[in-house]
């Protein structure tokens, strides 16, 4: 029963969080405020921002220091090739 109802209020906490963002007239106390986009939208649903700083934190420019960029399969494959390269140096 503590399993299920842990996982429960997990997924609870995530659809909570999208629809936050998405449709925060449906919040109360009611507010007018827009749905979050972007940068914003990003911080708030991966936990690095409250609702009410995320907006504020986007167009600070933190919040771009806060995200990790994705990286391409093109980048890594680069990356494993120069670490290889080292080890046969080393090895050598």
């Amino acid at each position: 029963m503590l399993v299920s109802h842990e996982i429960k209020k997990i997924f609870q906490s995530q659809r909570d969080r999208l629809r936050n963002a998405d449709h925060p007239d449906m919040m109360r106390p009611k507010n007018n405020r827009k749905p979050l986009k972007g940068v914003a939208r990003k911080l708030y649903l991966d936990k690095l921002a409250k609702l009410n700083k995320a907006e504020a934190l986007a167009t600070s420019g933190l919040g771009l220091s806060r995200m990790k960029v994705p990286e391409t399969p093109v980048e890594k494959e680069k990356d494993n090739e120069e670490v290889l390269k080292k080890k046969r140096n080393r090895s050598k």
